[in-house]
C-alpha cells in the first residue's frame, strides 16, 4: 500500500526492537518520516538484552530526520495486535494517522489503532538483512549496522610508536587489508599549519586540541567502518608522548582523553630501522626515549598490545594476527 504525503498535522508511527539498528531500520524510518509531518518510533524494551533499549533509541535518534521522535516502551512488544495497539495509543501523545511497518502483522496493528497502514520494503529487497543475523554474527554483517551504532560497536586499533617508525604506512596498509576506514594523524596536519611561526614553542592546550580533534575524526570515520574495525594512526596516548617531548612532562588532560578513548588493541611500531627525515620530523635523538615512554604508557593503560617490527611484510603479518586474535564479537541477545 502506498501512502501519499499526508495533510498538514499528520502523524505516523512505527515500532520495533531495533536490536541492533541497521540500514533497513533507517530505511523504514526515513521513508515513513518523508510521508508524514511527524513520526513516532517506538523502541521495545526487554530485560536482559545486551544492548539497552535506551542506547538503541539514541543511535536511531542520531541517524533519523528532524521530524522523528523516539520513544522507549516499558517492555517488549505484546504478541497480539490488540494489546500492542492499546500500548501504542497509551504512549503516543495523539492517535496516529498512518502506521508504517515492514511486517506482515502491520495491517492488523494499524487497524486496531484506527490508522492506515503503509508497508515499507516488505520483501526486504532493498536491505536484505535482519537484526537476528547481526546479533548472531556482528562482524560479518557489520556493514549493515546503522552508522551511529558503528561508532560505539567498532573495534579500534591504534598504531602507536615514536617518530619515523612506520605508523602511518602500517595504519593505512591495515585499513586496505581489512577494507575499512583509517584515521590519519591529525597532529601532522596541525604541525603544518603552525610551521611558519617565529615562536615555535608548543603550549599545553594545543596538545589537548590535537588529541580531542583526532578522536572526533575517529568517530566520524567510524560511521563508515567495515568488518567491525577502525584503524587509527596514533591517539591521545601518543599525543601525550609528544607533550612530554616538547614540555618535559605528561599532561593529565590528555591522559584522561586517552583513558576515555582506550582502544581494543595497540600495535606499537618498533624503531628498528633508520630514522628518515620527511620535512616534518625533528626528534631523531628522542626516538628511543619516546618509544620507551610509549611502551610504558600502553602497558599501563590496560589495553591489549603487540610490538611489531622488522620488514613491512613482517609487521603486517604480526599485526593482522594480533587483530584477528583480539577482535571478537560474541553472540548477544
Amino acid at each position: 500500500m502506498v501512502i501519499a504525503p499526508s495533510v498538514r498535522g499528520s502523524v505516523g508511527v512505527t515500532v520495533g526492537k531495533f536490536n541492533p539498528p541497521h540500514l533497513g531500520h533507517l530505511h523504514l524510518i526515513r521513508s515513513a518520516a518523508a510521508r508524514v509531518d511527524h513520526l513516532y518510533v517506538l523502541v521495545a524494551d526487554r530485560p536482559g538484552e545486551t544492548i539497552a533499549a535506551g542506547q538503541r533509541a539514541a543511535w536511531l535518534g542520531i541517524d533519523s530526520p528532524g521530524n522523528v521522535t523516539i520513544l522507549v516502551t516499558p517492555d517488549n512488544i505484546p504478541a497480539a495486535n490488540e494489546p500492542w495497539a492499546e500500548r501504542a495509543l497509551d504512549l503516543l501523545p495523539q492517535p496516529p494517522d498512518v502506521a508504517f511497518t515492514s511486517e506482515l502483522w502491520g495491517p492488523g496493528w494499524a487497524e486496531a489503532m484506527g490508522a492506515a497502514h503503509a508497508g515499507v520494503d516488505l520483501e526486504r529487497d532493498t536491505f536484505p538483512i535482519s537484526a537476528t543475523e547481526l546479533r548472531q554474527d556482528l562482524r560479518s554483517h557489520f556493514d549493515w549496522l546503522a552508522p551511529a551504532a558503528r561508532v560505539d560497536l567498532v573495534h579500534r586499533v591504534v598504531v602507536a610508536g615514536a617518530e619515523s617508525t612506520g605508523k602511518t604506512t602500517l595504519a593505512e596498509a591495515l585499513a586496505r587489508h581489512f577494507h575499512t576506514t583509517w584515521v590519519p594523524e591529525y597532529g601532522r596536519t596541525y604541525w603544518h599549519g603552525r610551521a611558519h611561526l617565529v615562536d615555535k614553542a608548543w603550549h599545553f592546550d594545543e596538545f589537548r586540541h590535537i588529541a580531542s580533534t583526532h578522536h572526533q575524526m575517529a568517530d566520524g570515520l567510524a560511521r563508515h567502518a567495515s568488518n567491525g574495525l577502525l584503524m587509527l594512526d596514533t591517539d591521545a596516548l601518543v599525543t601525550n608522548v609528544w607533550h612530554h617531548r616538547y614540555r618535559g612532562e605528561l599532561d593529565p588532560g590528555v591522559a584522561e582523553l586517552a583513558r576515555l578513548h582506550r582502544p581494543d588493541l595497540y600495535l606499537i611500531a618498533a624503531p628498528d630501522f633508520e630514522w628518515v627525515k620527511d620535512g616534518t620530523r625533528e626528534s631523531r635523538d628522542q626516538r628511543e626515549e619516546m618509544h620507551r615512554l610509549t611502551l610504558e604508557l600502553v602497558a599501563g593503560s590496560g589495553a591489549a598490545y603487540e610490538v611489531v617490527g622488522g620488514t613491512h611484510d613482517d609487521r603486517m603479518a604480526r599485526a593482522v594476527a594480533a587483530i584477528e586474535a583480539a577482535v571478537t564479537y560474541p553472540v548477544f541477545t
